[in-house]
């Protein structure tokens, strides 16, 4: 029985979805390689905390600045034509990053740059795409749950699971090899994307009658803080992703002067957590269906926080990389879970505006996060970060439990469906 279901979800799922997750999978690795280059390329600037703390908060301010009218344009927009723009611009920022590492013009100024423009091209790439899920595969809670498992489980493997070790080795080879690579894969990206046909739905909507952008922007903020399931999501995740920020930021003074590991070891920290992703994702469809949405969300929370809380225990290596593998598992079941929540309860026509909206909760965090891993680390040690964080996670699980357990969320779903 179980196969059979399992038959019928992939017939359902369609070719664009699959091309869709190619081109997710495609741009995962090159990014995965990026990841892991640019917090080295910036060491070889400045060995200061701050420093990584910049790199990565340019990364995550425009989600700050732009989400909101990036939702409008998304709503608006033919979505796949916008993901082709958002990786063809991509492309540009790593051509021009390439030619300054062979310049050897590149210094933090413009590695902040970078990380700032390729954070404008994710804000609309992941937009759109997420919105575009529901058209490819329908708004069935077993497809959607199954799709969003699949892109997170592309997603992860391509950005910790293949392409970090991946950057990390080729920039011990030469540092300008892991950013050409992820130029290129935003061209094969953008080329799977280009090749999904568009039907109806996806089609751009007339300007006659159109309101304003500003109005536009009220309502999704509305339809957010409007319902309380959705308000809750976002806010819990919005501190989650503080402390999942400043772990990152800090990761790769974690390893080099506390674990004692080489460049190819951080990019093998950021593996580990790809190996526990893949499970969640792909397993995070059938955990929600046999313990509950409420259940997996607030569990793999708390779990966070404790794996967290234990990095910035414990100077071992193996098991640094066994919670890495852990965080990686429970941060991906959580994000399918929210995503297919969200896609459930919001109309098609206000899912990019809705999303927009959270996102800007949730990204607000990511500054936050990475500004209080450099300041932490600086004032007590690199390990600090990672305690403070992971106790604060499990507090924030206490809290969020009235409003996202099991009948809280059936109420919210069953509420939308009728």
């Amino acid at each position: 029985m179980p196969t059979k279901e399992s038959d019928d979800a992939k017939v359902r799922l369609g070719g664009r979805f699959h091309r869709l997750f190619g081109a997710t999978l495609v741009s995962a690795i090159g990014t995965g390689m990026h990841v892991a280059a640019l917090p080295l390329l910036a060491l070889q600037s400045s060995s200061s905390p701050m420093a990584l703390s910049f790199v990565v908060m340019a990364a995550e301010i425009p989600w700050v600045l732009l989400s909101l009218h990036a939702g409008v344009v998304v709503d608006r927009l033919d979505r796949r034509r916008l993901m082709v723009w958002a990786d063809l611009g991509r492309f540009a920022v790593l051509v021009a990053l390439a030619v300054l590492i062979l310049t050897a013009q590149v210094n933090l100024v413009w590695l902040v740059l970078a990380a700032f423009l390729l954070g404008i091209g994710q804000v609309f790439f992941d937009l759109a795409a997420q919105s575009a899920i529901p058209d490819f595969v329908s708004r069935d809670p077993r497809n959607l749950a199954t799709a969003n498992g699949r892109i997170a489980a592309a997603d992860i493997n391509g950005e910790d699971f293949v392409g970090p070790p991946l950057g990390s080795a080729l920039f011990g080879v030469w540092n300008f090899l892991p950013f050409a690579g992820n130029a290129l894969s935003f061209a094969a990206s953008g080329l799977l994307i280009l090749s999904i046909r568009t039907d109806a739905k996806t089609k751009e909507t007339s300007d006659a009658s159109r309101p304003s952008v500003r109005s536009e922007i009220v309502e999704g903020i509305r339809w957010l803080f409007g319902n309380r399931t959705l308000r809750a999501l976002a806010m819990v995740s919005c501190l989650g992703n503080v402390v999942a920020t400043a772990q990152f930021a800090m990761l790769v003074l974690l390893a080099k002067e506390v674990l004692g590991l080489p460049d190819f070891g951080f990019g093998l920290l950021l593996t580990a957590s790809a190996v526990g992703a893949t499970a969640g994702g792909l397993a995070a469809a059938v955990a929600s269906k046999r313990f509950g949405s409420g259940t997996v969300l607030l569990t793999a929370k708390a779990g966070v926080g404790a794996a967290v809380l234990v990095l910035g225990l414990v100077a071992n290596s193996w098991v640094a990389a066994a919670m890495m593998m852990l965080t990686g598992a429970l941060m991906t079941a959580e994000k399918v879970v929210v995503n297919t929540l969200r896609q459930q309860i919001v109309p098609r026509e206000l899912l990019g505006r809705v999303l927009s909206s959270s996102r800007l909760v949730v990204m607000a965090g990511g500054p936050v996060g990475a500004a209080l891993g450099g300041v932490l680390a600086s004032a007590f040690a690199v390990q600090f970060p990672y305690v403070a964080g992971g106790v604060f996670l499990i507090l924030v699980t206490l809290v969020f439990y009235p409003m996202l357990n099991n009948r809280a969320l059936a109420s919210a779903t069953d509420e939308s469906a009728g």
